[in-house]
Formats: C-alpha cells, sequence, structure tokens
C-alpha cells in the first residue's frame, strides 16, 4: 500500500507526517498516469499559447469593428476572450512574458485593467473570434484554431461561398429588375401579409422580399423601387392597399378584386381556346372545299382500279383450250 502524506508542524517544535489517503499498487499506477497525462496535455497547450496568442495579438481588433461595405470586407482582425460560466470575463489586448493583459469585464462593459498568467488560462473558457473580412470564426479552443490556421479549411470555404456569392451578385446586376403585374403584386403582398404577424410592409422590405437583398446594389434599383412606388399608389388609390405611417396594408377590397380578376382571366382564357378551335374549324373546311374543287389533288389512299385489271388478265390466261373434233 502507498499513502499520501502531508506535513504538519506543531507548536513550533515538531514535524510529523499525516496519512490522508490510501491507494493500492494498480489505483496508484493508474492515479499516476492521470496526472502525467494531464501534464503532457497542460504541457503541450502551453507550447501552442506561446506559439499562436502573440500572432493572434499581434492583429487585434480595435473597439470598432466594422461589419459592412468597403470598410467591412477589408477587416482581418482577432479578439482572444476568457469567460467564465458562459459569461464575460476578460478579453485581451497584449502578450508579453507569458502573461495575457487586457481589460475585464465590470458588468457593462470591458474597461477595468486586468492580466492573466499563461497557467490560468485553462481556468477560463477561451473563445478566438476572426473577423475575416464580412465573414466571422469563432473557435472554441487554441487547438481548433491551431488546426484551421495550418489546415485552412475554414477559410476555403469563406472563399469558395465569398465566389459563389460574387458570380450570383454578377449574374443579378447583369438581369433587368421585373416588376410584377398590378394583380400579381397585389396577390404576393397579401400572401405574405397573411404569414406575417405584422400586417404592414414598407417598400424596403417589399423590395427585399421581391428582389432580394441584391437589388441595393443593382443599377437600377432607384428606378425600380420609383415604378413600385407608383404601382402600390395606384392600389391605394382604387381601395387594395392603405398607406400607414409609410407601410402598406392589404385591404378586404382585395380579395373581391382578385376573385373579380381570376374569374376574368378563366373567361378570357376560354374565350381564346374557342377561338383557336374556331380557326382550326375554319382551315380544315377551306382546304376540303378546295379538294373537292380540284384545286388540290390528293394521292388516293388505296387504289383498286390496279388490283381489277391484274384479276382480269389472271383469268384470261387459265381459261381451258377446246381440242378440235373430228
Amino acid at each position: 500500500m502507498y499513502s499520501i502524506f502531508t506535513m504538519t508542524r506543531m507548536h513550533n517544535k515538531s514535524i510529523y507526517f499525516k496519512p490522508t489517503l490510501r491507494f493500492g499498487l494498480p489505483q496508484s499506477k493508474a492515479l499516476c498516469a492521470v496526472v502525467r497525462i494531464c501534464g503532457e496535455f497542460c504541457l503541450i497547450r502551453n507550447i501552442f499559447y506561446r506559439w499562436l496568442l502573440p500572432i493572434l495579438l499581434s492583429r487585434a481588433c480595435e473597439s470598432r469593428i466594422p461589419r459592412s461595405g468597403d470598410a467591412g470586407a477589408r477587416v482581418n482582425c482577432f479578439v482572444v476572450s476568457l469567460d467564465t460560466n458562459g459569461e464575460p470575463f476578460f478579453i485581451a489586448t497584449a502578450y508579453e512574458a507569458n502573461v495575457l493583459s487586457g481589460l475585464r469585464w465590470d458588468g457593462r462593459s470591458y474597461s477595468d485593467e486586468h492580466s492573466v498568467s499563461l497557467e490560468d488560462i485553462g481556468d477560463y473558457e477561451l473563445r478566438i473570434t476572426h473577423y475575416y473580412g464580412l465573414a466571422t470564426v469563432t473557435y472554441d479552443s487554441i487547438f481548433d484554431f491551431a488546426f484551421h490556421h495550418v489546415s485552412r479549411l475554414e477559410y476555403l470555404k469563406i472563399s469558395v461561398v465569398r465566389y459563389i456569392e460574387a458570380t450570383h451578385k454578377y449574374f443579378f446586376n447583369k438581369r433587368k429588375l421585373v416588376t410584377k403585374k398590378r394583380m400579381e403584386l397585389l396577390e404576393f403582398m397579401m400572401n405574405d401579409q397573411l404569414d406575417r404577424e405584422h400586417n404592414g410592409i414598407g417598400i424596403i422590405d417589399l423590395m427585399t422580399k421581391l428582389y432580394s437583398t441584391n437589388w441595393v446594389l443593382h443599377p437600377s434599383a432607384d428606378e425600380q423601387q420609383q415604378k413600385l412606388e407608383l404601382y402600390l399608389d395606384s392600389l391605394v388609390e382604387s381601395g387594395e392597399l392603405n398607406n400607414l405611417n409609410h407601410e402598406y396594408v392589404v385591404t378586404g377590397k382585395a380579395i373581391s378584386t382578385l376573385e373579380r380578376y381570376e374569374e376574368e382571366e378563366r373567361r378570357h382564357s376560354e374565350a381564346v381556346k374557342l377561338q383557336r378551335k374556331m380557326v382550326s374549324l375554319t382551315i380544315l373546311l377551306v382546304f376540303m372545299a378546295m379538294v373537292q374543287a380540284g384545286l388540290i389533288k390528293l394521292p388516293p389512299l388505296l387504289d383498286f382500279s390496279s388490283w381489277g385489271s391484274s384479276t382480269d388478265s389472271h383469268n384470261n390466261q387459265i381459261q381451258p383450250t377446246q381440242n378440235p373434233r373430228g
């Protein structure tokens, strides 16, 4: 049996050893193995800290990070922070002599100066946030960041997505923005209003739902917005829409208007189909009249005249011969 002792001094006179835990041989070996693995893990983790933390904090983000436009597209910086129990605790701004220095969370913002030693980082939840252009990548450990820092897999995915978005944006800008017809626009707005909790919708939100967010950078965006506003104003004047605080709300009259429009469209479709059938029948009658008048000659489908002549010739060949008497 092996024992773990604690050393105690009594009244500054004598020293004795007090056993606190006792382990058998197998348990002690297992404990030693766990301690050794934990020690090796911490050693490796500290090596990664010494390697990567200077790289991260050399490109630390400023207090304000633009997340849109050309300024946001040029951003390439890191935020190294420590949390405790899911709550913010510390944000690092510099690394020197195995010590992180930065600002501590005071309940409202990071304002109090504070420092954390390299050995104490493991007591907190490390979070590394990379603001890479308009993309944001978050790592929850130093090993996670090290893997992607070396392999570049995460950034390869971002590059592929950016290429696809740029290609889509290019062809979208080349395409003309087509305005929906008056009744199609009214039907779209009515269905959209039924799917929303808030009835009203502004012109910007409506443009986004019709053409996606890419419409903002389209060359004819302003022209298309003005054209859509004219359509909406005409629907307001006819009573299908109400304009309340610069938001358009579909009224009950829109249902009867759409039903009447659909009925008219059905009748129009049936009338067009009937006209097409009448035209086809007229063409057929004219063609038959021309054939009967002899203006158009058609080859016979079945010719029985040649069949009759061939039968007569065959009968003549098989007539019996008469022998003369005498």
